[in-house]
C-alpha cells in the first residue's frame, strides 16, 4: 500500500485537484537508493522507493495542468512506529510538513524533501 495509495488516491482525486494546484505524497527516507547506508527492512524501502518514483512520475504527468508535487519525509517522528524513538514530534513534524507544502512551487515539482526542508538524495 505504500506504493500503491498515494497513486489511487491522486487517481480518485484528480478531477478535484485544481489547475494551479498542489499534491503532497508522505514518503521515507529510507526510500532513498543513495541515503542507504544501513541496509535491512527491504519491503519498506522497497515501497517507498516505489512511491518515490510515483511521485516523480506524477509530477511530470501533472505539469501540464501547473499541478506541483513534493515528495515528503516527516523526520525521525516519536510515534508508535519508532517505539517512541526519534528525534521530532508528531505535531512538529506536521507543522513542518505544512510549511514545506506552503512553499511548493513548479520549480520544486517532484522534489524529494526532508520536512526541515533539506533536499534529500534519490
Amino acid at each position: 500500500m505504500n506504493a500503491i495509495g498515494p497513486l489511487r488516491v491522486v487517481g480518485a482525486l484528480n478531477d478535484l485537484v485544481a489547475d494551479g494546484g498542489k499534491v503532497a505524497i508522505l514518503t521515507s527516507r529510507m526510500g532513498s537508493i543513495a541515503d542507504n547506508s544501513s541496509g535491512g527492512m527491504y519491503g519498506y524501502r522497497m515501497s517507498k522507493a516505489a512511491v518515490n518514483a510515483a511521485g516523480v512520475s506524477l509530477a511530470r504527468d501533472l505539469a501540464p495542468r501547473r499541478v506541483a508535487v513534493a515528495l515528503l519525509h516527516p523526520g525521525y517522528v516519536r510515534t508508535d512506529m519508532t517505539a517512541k524513538n526519534g528525534n521530532v514530534d508528531p505535531d512538529e513534524a506536521a507543522r513542518m510538513l505544512i510549511d514545506r507544502f506552503d512553499q511548493l512551487s513548479m520549480e520544486k515539482t517532484g522534489v524529494f524533501w526532508h520536512a526541515n526542508g533539506e533536499e534529500l538524495p534519490w
